[in-house]
């Protein structure tokens, strides 16, 4: 579990509890920026299979 998503249950904990008054979205914030990270991370890993597979069929002439 990362920074951000421990951050989300802090922010969650705290809005439950009365502390903060923040907009629901605001509170799960951290989240939702963890969850666009690690969308973009597998975008790059997807991409780049792609692209490292075109080079093997490439180099081993594989149609």
């Amino acid at each position: 579990m990362g920074f951000l998503e421990v951050l989300t249950i802090i922010f969650v904990v705290l809005q439950l509890t009365g502390v903060i008054a923040w907009s629901w979205w605001l509170v799960f914030l951290p989240l939702i920026i963890a969850v666009g990270i690690y969308v973009v991370w597998l975008l790059i890993i997807l991409i780049a299979a792609k692209i490292s597979q075109k080079e093997l069929d490439k180099h081993f002439k594989i149609k």
